[in-house]
């Protein structure tokens, strides 16, 4: 398996180097955490693709297939795509030797992949000093972003949640309940929207175990704030039970996490709860007619689909957006590129890099999904 990741990596897109590059060249350093070293996977003993993710050395496969998609696309073009690849894990001192070959180092533009957090700052301190972009896509480290030019954060920071609420659902918060169900554990996000309501003057209460009030003048807007599996089916059966004998005497809107959606247990009795909803960090169309032309592509040159857990479109999507953004002279009012999975919304940090607030707000409808814009 070593040698076959190996071989794999160096022959797909070779890296040129020459003297100078044009305005019309890019190079870009993927970091990924492939775990060479981790020794031999027994292919036939693997049942599914949720299997197949769960494996360190193909966990962020599917994200390397992605970008690969996007880097074909730049294979007819004037522009010139200079790309290298290194297995990026837990050891500083294979990073170090990467980031000290001068040669391989000098005409790098953008770096880029999940590099673990023990990793990333050292990579982004080098990205810094030299002059190069670097992209971390899932990282939520806002202290990552706060004190280096060089970075771009993709995910949103919590803030931007409440901030949602208020502009989609929260036009008039005088004609609503605002619930908080949360439990024991305080988390970062409920004192995020705790904080955000007491700013803006919207009125709220926290529980621990939902009690809704009965007030046909007013919407229940709850926002559930727990993920443990347990307490999770208990809350579903609660909601269910209190629709079922609701009998329309007052109106509901539930905000959920998106990891209860992950949970097997959940029927259809929940996803036809009414304005049901959740936040995401990143969503595919999956009708539109760029998606399905990018699924059709994608399972063509792979042999299987393209999907969203595995880190196929955003692959896709940050290469190809962050090679036009560098053609762009790193101006996002220049990028035509819309990507499948993200929306960017550049929130520029004092003294830091650039972090996305563009938060996804999902409405469960029809037992299929729709983004509220």
């Amino acid at each position: 398996m070593k040698k076959r990741l190996f071989l794999l990596l160096s022959v797909l897109f070779p890296f040129f180097i020459s003297n100078s590059q044009t305005n019309q060249e890019v190079t870009i350093l993927y970091l990924l955490p492939f775990h060479l070293e981790d020794g031999y996977v027994v292919p036939e003993f693997l049942k599914n693709s949720d299997e197949i993710h769960e494996i360190q050395q193909f966990e962020m496969m599917g994200f390397w297939l992605g970008a690969k998609m996007a880097l074909k696309e730049y294979e007819y073009s004037k522009k010139k795509i200079n790309v290298i690849v290194r297995d990026a894990v837990t050891n500083k001192n294979a990073l170090k030797k990467v980031l000290n070959d001068t040669l391989l180092m000098a005409k790098v533009n953008i770096m880029m992949g999940p590099i673990y957090g023990s990793l990333f700052s050292l990579a982004a301190e080098y990205a810094e000093k030299h002059n190069i972009i670097i992209v971390n896509p899932f990282s939520t480290r806002y202290d990552f972003v706060e004190k280096n030019s060089a970075v771009y954060k993709l995910t949103p920071p919590f803030i931007s949640r409440p901030k949602a609420v208020a502009t989609h659902l929260l036009a008039h918060p005088e004609r609503f309940n605002v619930i908080l169900w949360g439990d024991s554990a305080t988390s970062i996000e409920l004192q995020v929207y705790k904080y955000y309501f007491n700013e803006h003057e919207i009125k709220y209460k926290e529980v621990h175990t939902l009690t809704i009030p009965q007030d046909a003048r007013k919407t229940n807007l709850i926002i559930a704030l727990f993920d443990q599996p347990e307490r999770v089916i208990h809350g579903i059966h609660t909601l269910i039970n209190q629709e079922e004998g609701d009998e329309n005497e007052y109106n509901r809107i539930l905000i959920v996490p998106e990891s209860w959606l992950s949970l097997s247990e959940l029927t259809e009795d929940f996803y036809n709860l009414p304005d049901l909803y959740f936040f995401t960090n990143y969503f595919v169309d999956e009708n539109s007619t760029r998606a399905k032309q990018f699924q059709f592509d994608y399972t063509f040159f792979n042999e299987a689909p393209a999907e969203l857990a595995g880190y196929n479109y955003q692959g896709y999507d940050i290469t190809r957006y962050f090679i036009d953004l560098f053609f762009a002279d790193l101006n996002p009012e220049e990028v035509q590129f819309q990507p499948l999975s993200y929306q960017f919304q550049w929130k520029q940090i004092l003294d830091g890099g650039l972090e996305n607030t563009k938060v996804r707000l999902i409405r469960v409808k029809d037992l299929g999904f729709e983004e509220v814009k």
